[in-house]
């Protein structure tokens, strides 16, 4: 019995728990979205860790012009002895032994470049590199926050066009239960019920693919803030959450602050650098070095005894004299990606002026669009209370009434498609200027 009652309570407390897990969910307005999409986006955090290569990168290349020291030593023990027979004037023999029991050896050798100007501007190109790296990892997160705001407003217009789809269908629904009452008292033929049946039907497809879509929407969103796909989430923005007075952006930004065209402005100079360098394959290059050499032997290990000791320094001094036509293939390979690079620098100027023109134009036509869909609501909203109370007197068929109701929901989900897209408007401003939200 006491187990029972210890089985039991461990069900109560786990369905507890089951149920309070699945009531449960997190609520996510825009800035907090955008906040968590910043924190787990897996492609960020790749960008950011070819940031951190970058400049390990740039460590490496700046090593090359330090000086470069290295140690090397060894022991050797003979077991065997070895010996030199020397034949004396007398006829005798004279025995002369040729190695010792213990060797050692060991050497120090520091090398430094003192003159290389390609490696002085491979050094400028890693640095320029890093700085592209950091660009692009800046450039990235700006687009992302653009993608992942406009399909969270996406989800928000399919949340709230479910909305409008459900009340078109609830319309439906009391007007055919208003038509059967009519048929009831003999008001009305049966070609207008099945009519009134038949247009209540029609709306349910519509209604279920949207819900549909805006599942398929809150999975994106998940998937690009790298959320768990059972986690359930609640949007509790709409698309009326910003007065439309203080969406434009009011000041002019230049173009040229925009890290997309900066990285590109890198990339040209990298390119310049790489003829630079190629440019200089000829000129010399001088290098220092210096070293320490200790060898000794001694069948005891008074090795000072029998030691020979070594200090030089080198300087030496290379040149190429010819290539075979290989760098000045490399001189002219660098000079048209110079010339490419250039070229997309003004292609992608004048892509972002003319995305900007579109952006800004469509934003001033969703905000006519607003104004016109909210006025085009109130009418329709009074036709259809007018229609519902003649509707019950039997004054208007059910084919006028259905007109009616779409003439309505078609009005509400083109508000919404307006709102949707100055919102969208307003991310690609705000992208193209290099501005926060």
């Amino acid at each position: 019995m006491k187990y029972r009652c210890h089985l039991l309570n461990v069900l109560v407390l786990g369905t507890f728990l089951l149920i309070n897990h699945v009531s449960y969910s997190q609520e996510l307005d825009l800035k907090s979205y955008i906040d968590l999409v910043k924190k787990n986006n897996a492609d960020l955090k790749q960008s950011e860790k070819q940031v951190l290569i970058a400049k390990e990168d740039t460590k490496i290349a700046r090593s090359a012009l330090l000086p470069s020291v290295s140690v090397n030593g060894f022991y050797q023990r003979d077991f065997n002895r070895n010996f030199l027979f020397i034949n004396d004037f007398d006829g005798s023999l004279t025995r002369l032994r040729t190695n010792f029991n213990n060797s050692v050896n060991s050497n120090a050798v520091l090398n430094q470049t003192i003159f290389d100007l390609a490696a002085f501007s491979a050094v400028k190109i890693v640095k320029l590199t890093e700085e592209i790296s950091i660009l692009n990892d800046e450039h990235l997160s700006n687009e992302l926050v653009v993608q992942a705001s406009s399909l969270y407003w996406q989800t928000i217009y399919a949340k709230e066009s479910v909305k409008v789809l459900a009340e078109n269908s609830n319309l439906a629904k009391d007007q055919f239960d208003q038509i059967k009452k009519l048929h009831e008292r003999g008001i009305v033929s049966d070609l207008q019920v099945q009519q009134a049946e038949v247009f209540y039907k029609k709306t349910l497809p519509i209604l279920k693919n949207t819900e549909n879509q805006f599942g398929k929407l809150l999975n994106d969103l998940k998937i690009l803030a790298n959320i768990p796909m059972a986690a359930p989430i609640a949007l509790t923005d709409d698309l009326e959450t910003i007065g439309t007075s203080d969406l434009m952006p009011g000041h002019e930004v230049d173009l040229e602050d925009r890290p997309q065209l900066k990285k590109l402005k890198k990339e040209v100079e990298v390119t310049n650098k790489r003829i630079g360098i190629e440019k200089k394959f000829w000129y010399p290059k001088v290098n220092l070095t210096a070293g320490y050499n200790y060898d000794a032997q001694a069948n005891d290990f008074n090795f000072n005894a029998n030691a020979n000791k070594l200090f030089f320094l080198q300087a030496g001094v290379s040149m190429p004299i010819f290539s075979g036509g290989r760098n000045k293939a490399k001189i002219a390979r660098a000079t048209f990606e110079r010339d490419m690079a250039e070229l997309q620098l003004t292609k992608i100027k004048r892509d972002l002026l003319n995305q900007l023109k579109t952006a800004e134009n469509n934003y001033t036509n969703a905000m006519a669009n607003i104004e016109t869909y909210k006025e085009t609501i109130l009418l329709n909203e009074n036709e259809v209370e007018i229609f519902k109370k003649q509707l019950r007197l039997g004054v208007v068929t059910s084919v006028e009434f259905k007109e009616s109701r779409l003439r309505l929901t078609q009005s509400r989900l083109e508000l919404l498609n307006a709102y949707l897209d100055l919102h969208i408007a307003r991310l690609q401003v705000l992208r193209i200027k290099g501005q926060k939200s």
